[in-house]
């Protein structure tokens, strides 16, 4: 049988043209899609993406530069030099031969050789200096060591001790005009102060040593007296710091430096002030 040439094509025309209709009709549709987008082309060269997020900028004044570490280094330098000149080494002529202290116990002089040397600070340019008994003990009459202007000796007489406070108020023997400390207000510690203890530790005239006040109102007994409002420090103190002044950064007396805790006779890093407050009653009694 001969095959029909017609049929064939008419066969195949019909689900050819709808073929062709679609596709033609899918290019258009795309072609309407893609003009109405925005143009997506790379316009600026690839940059690498960070891994990490960087960390904001400091603000202003949030930063610390070396000048400011040099600022503080001069204030702290400042303070100290103007009180250093009123700060005495005390030597009295007994040699008592205490024994080490252990555990929470007033602070005893150094055993030197010329005799017992503990520390006190002026507090009057009359001469007027304040110390502990347990620096003075019984004596009426002491030597004083200035270190302002060259070492200088003094005769110094014993006004008043009292022993259980411990603190005791010396005069020194002349009518020279002397450098003092300005007296703080006690009241006004926080714990975090900065502080300075400043004496003679083991001989070693006007020691500078810092720390910050770890209590300002500590309570404690020692030797069977109460003391309600201690200052605790870690600025290290020693014996011969007896008496010295515990020194806020306005360069204020605001403590006297009179016990420590030495569990075993080691060092802890734990002393402690007399509140200047506590004393300026009697203080004013008797610097007349």
């Amino acid at each position: 049988m001969k095959k029909n040439k017609n049929f064939t094509v008419k066969r195949y025309f019909w689900p050819l043209l709808v073929l062709l209709i679609l596709v033609v009709g899918a290019i258009w549709t795309n072609a309407g899609v893609m003009g109405h987008l925005p143009y997506q082309g790379n316009t600026q060269p690839n940059r690498p993406v960070p891994l990490v997020n960087q960390p904001p900028a400091p603000q202003g004044g949030a930063s610390v530069s070396p000048q400011t570490a040099v600022q503080v280094q001069e204030g702290i330098s400042h303070v100290v030099s103007l009180v250093r000149p009123a700060v005495v080494a005390v030597t009295t002529p007994l040699n008592n031969g205490m024994p080490a202290a252990s555990g929470l116990t007033r602070l005893n002089p150094y055993q030197g050789s010329s005799g017992p040397v503990g520390s006190g600070f002026i507090i009057d340019p009359r001469g007027y200096v304040l110390t502990t008994f347990q620096t003075v003990g019984r004596t009426k009459q002491v030597r004083i060591s200035l270190f302002s202007g060259g070492r200088r000796h003094y005769d110094a007489d014993v006004m008043g001790v009292d022993s259980q406070t411990d603190l005791a108020l010396l005069k020194i023997r002349s009518n020279e005009t002397f450098p003092a400390i300005v007296l703080g207000n006690s009241d006004l510690v926080e714990v975090g102060d900065i502080v300075f203890a400043i004496g003679s530790p083991f001989g070693f005239s006007r020691s500078v040593t810092m720390g910050i006040v770890s209590s300002n109102r500590r309570g404690m007994t020692i030797d069977g007296v109460r003391y309600p409002d201690m200052i605790q420090t870690d600025a290290t103190i020693n014996e011969g710091n007896d008496g010295g002044p515990l020194i806020n950064v306005r360069g204020e007396a605001v403590g006297v430096n009179m016990a420590y805790y030495k569990p075993n006779n080691q060092y802890s890093g734990i002393s402690f002030a007399i509140p200047i407050n506590s004393v300026l009653a009697s203080l004013q009694a008797a610097v007349r």
